[in-house]
């Protein structure tokens, strides 16, 4: 397995710098033989072709892909599961994960073990790029959805070394722990960034040098990221991903936009369904290329970005670059004593029997939790959500849970979290 993943590594590596037409040629190829295995192998995708009008003969060259019809979250979750994966493979031995529902709305996601290998690889030539060492120390920030329960054999013997921080932890007892990591690198949601930053800067000194900070989650603004970048005394790269997919795009020590996994994915970004022009904002819509057993095809993320400009970024990596303008940015929420709680924290969307939500605050000691129902919502689901989410909050806060019939959307998109506090007390 190691020796395959290396293997697999070093290919992904020399493709940084290969000539944008020849990466433009694979990416091609990849759309185009992923297209004909959906048609073939998945039937959902045999449904959603018929049902538009879709054949394999709309797709001759790069120009018609505009030709194959875009997927979205809403067509995927009224599918049965097996309908989503090859016809090939069985359903109980995939990877399941299951996304953090930053619209308010999870989804279960399918891939093959060799997959999450890939999605792995993906990530650590982000990481080594941007100078990362395979002995540097990493603190990953996050919530106990991502931290595993197993480690590698490489890393028992000092490679990629890991060590996990709670997210949910204060900021004092989370900057503790960072020192007795003593890492080098840090990897963490923005806003986790954000929180530790200004618990620095409270402090008056930090306990810890790491050369390099990594963020992705949600948007990065420029004040975030001057906040962050002063209280740590280093540099930020931001990594764009998608839940459904992996990274798709992230930056490079040149800071001159977001490198697209170009070998990875098809990126597309729309203006009322047309394609928008370099460097002009528009919706994003991504093809997964390499995950044949759930497949991603022309997938609507909802998210708005710059489209792809080709010219070459000075750090010499040959893949385009989009500028991320609107990512996950949810509304902060506020424990009783006014210190903020990002709401990457939560994971109500991964309690059995929540289809949907939504948190509202209205004030430090209210928080409404609306549930829209699952098939497999049970009695125990309110109370499971509210137990969750105190754990979170803290005391003070009066957590209500309540069912609904409907959760409203604005634009085609549900704000997970509605913060109507203005301010810190």
């Amino acid at each position: 397995m190691y020796v395959n993943g290396i293997k697999t590594y070093f290919n992904l590596k020399s493709n940084l710098k290969k000539p944008l037409s020849e990466l433009k040629e694979m990416q091609w190829r990849s759309f185009r033989d992923l297209v004909e295995f959906a048609y073939r192998q998945v039937s959902i995708y045999r449904h959603h072709f018929a049902k538009t009008g879709f054949s394999l003969e709309n797709l001759r060259d790069p120009s018609d892909i505009p030709n194959v019809p875009t997927t979205t979250k809403s067509l995927f979750q009224q599918a049965d599961a097996q309908d989503l994966i090859s016809d090939q493979l069985h359903i109980e031995k995939l990877v399941r994960k299951r996304t953090s529902g930053s619209s308010g709305s999870p989804l279960d996601v399918y891939y093959t073990p060799e997959d999450r290998i890939y999605r792995t690889i993906l990530h650590l030539r982000i990481l080594f790029y941007n100078g990362m060492r395979f002995r540097d120390k990493m603190a990953h920030i996050s919530d106990d959805r991502n931290v595993p329960d197993f480690r590698y054999s490489f890393q028992r013997l000092g490679f990629l070394p890991k060590e996990f921080v709670y997210a949910a932890d204060s900021a004092g007892d989370q900057l503790d722990r960072l020192a007795a990591i003593d890492p080098a690198v840090i990897y963490s949601y923005a806003s986790s960034m954000v929180l530790l930053a200004s618990e620095v800067e409270t402090q008056g000194s930090c306990p810890i040098k790491p050369k390099i900070i990594f963020t992705t989650g949600e948007l990065l603004n420029s004040d975030d990221r001057a906040l962050i970048e002063r209280a740590f005394s280093t540099k930020i790269r931001d990594i764009y991903g998608v839940v459904e997919m992996a990274d798709v795009a992230w930056e490079c020590p040149a800071g001159e936009g977001y490198h697209i996994n170009i070998d990875s994915f098809h990126v597309e970004v729309l203006n009322d369904g047309k394609p928008a022009l370099p460097g002009e904002p528009g919706k994003l819509v991504i093809t997964n290329l390499h995950s044949y057993a759930m497949p991603f095809i022309r997938y609507e993320v909802g998210d708005v970005v710059t489209a792809p400009i080709d010219d070459p970024c000075s750090c010499g990596c040959t893949f385009p670059r989009i500028g991320v303008l609107q990512g996950r940015a949810d509304d902060w929420l506020y424990k009783a004593d006014g210190s903020k709680v990002s709401p990457l924290i939560f994971v109500v969307a991964s309690i059995k029997g929540v289809l949907q939500y939504r948190m509202i605050q209205k004030a430090y000691d209210q928080l409404a939790v609306e549930i829209l129902p699952g098939p497999d919502y049970t009695d125990d689901t309110l109370p499971d959500v509210k137990k969750h989410v105190l754990e979170v909050m803290g005391s003070g806060v009066n957590v209500e849970v309540v069912k609904v019939d409907i959760i409203p959307q604005k634009s085609g998109k549900m704000r997970r979290v509605i913060s109507e506090i203005e301010s810190s007390p």
